[in-house]
């Protein structure tokens, strides 16, 4: 990482927690079986990776739900293949200001859309989607476990380092549905 890129990211960090120190937001926790509207934030430069969250959206909606998904797309434009569809919304670096705030229009809709609940499918580190996750009202926020961010999030997953992001879905469903039915043992 070149010396511009290591001040961006130190800024950027010096910044954010600087504006999250005020912030608060309503937590409760949402059996994923009552919840409405689930909101999903990956990275989508792997087209791979954007198949899958493709599928597992398709899966939630088959459950009547109400799903949006907005991925980060590592680059400036986003290649001739992608483009937004209902409930897949993308941003690029085109999106990022210098210090690597996201400032989009579709960003804004997502931070101040009231999910349900908020799935993080980020497996490696990523700036601009940590900071939509934590400014996000969503009632319950899940994703990795990671130990530095652990105050904006109301559970994680801890998982291997290289975890791929199938197996990380499949995990996340699995506890999204644990914690359904310890809800429902303690009714």
């Amino acid at each position: 990482m070149g010396i511009n890129k290591k001040l961006r990211s130190k800024i950027a960090n010096f910044l954010f927690e600087r504006e999250m120190r005020y912030y608060k937001r309503e937590q409760k926790s949402v059996p994923f079986s009552e919840a409405k509207t689930i909101g999903i934030l990956y990275d989508a430069t792997n087209e791979r990776d954007y198949e899958l969250v493709k599928k597992f959206v398709k899966e939630i909606r088959e459950q009547k739900k109400d799903v949006l998904a907005l991925g980060y797309y590592n680059a400036k434009e986003l290649p001739n293949m992608r483009y937004v569809k209902l409930g897949l919304d993308f941003f690029t670096k085109k999106s990022l200001n210098w210090h690597l705030k996201p400032n989009q229009a579709a960003i804004s809709n997502f931070i101040n859309a009231k999910f349900d609940i908020l799935i993080n499918l980020t497996i490696e580190k990523n700036f601009p989607l940590k900071y939509i996750f934590a400014k996000t009202k969503a009632k319950f926020k899940i994703g990795k476990y990671d130990k530095k961010n652990a105050a904006y999030y109301d559970m994680m997953i801890q998982t291997d380092e290289n975890v791929s992001l199938g197996k990380f879905i499949e995990l996340t469903v699995h506890y999204l549905n644990q914690l359904r039915n310890a809800d429902l043992q303690k009714t």
